[in-house]
């Protein structure tokens, strides 16, 4: 063997130690980006799942403060002028209304 040969397989060498230093550095940062971002994704489902169970609990809460409005029908509004006999149906008619419109 020359000793152009022995210079050259000792560069070849050489370079052959730095391609897999670097490769090694880029398995460590690809190892440690993919950890990092599966922590970020770990985080963000645990995140999900509490809001998960806070929205479910502010639904129960709002289901049990809501209750259907129930208005008079207006032969109600009509047997109460009757009742009191005086000129209050048609206040009472517009209540009723108005109140449905401020209650949908």
């Amino acid at each position: 063997m020359t000793a152009e040969d022995e210079e050259f397989n000792r560069i070849e060498m050489e370079s052959r130690i730095k391609q897999e230093y670097i490769r090694s550095i880029k398995r460590e940062e690809n190892n440690r980006m993919i950890g990092a971002h599966q922590d970020h994704v770990r985080r963000l489902m645990d995140e999900l799942a509490i809001a998960r169970v806070c929205i479910r609990e502010l639904g129960d809460r709002l289901s049990r403060l809501e209750k259907p409005w129930v208005g008079l029908t207006k032969e109600e509004c009509f047997e109460l002028c009757v009742k009191h006999k005086n000129e209050s149906f048609s206040l009472l008619v517009a209540v009723q209304d108005k109140l449905k419109e401020k209650n949908t």
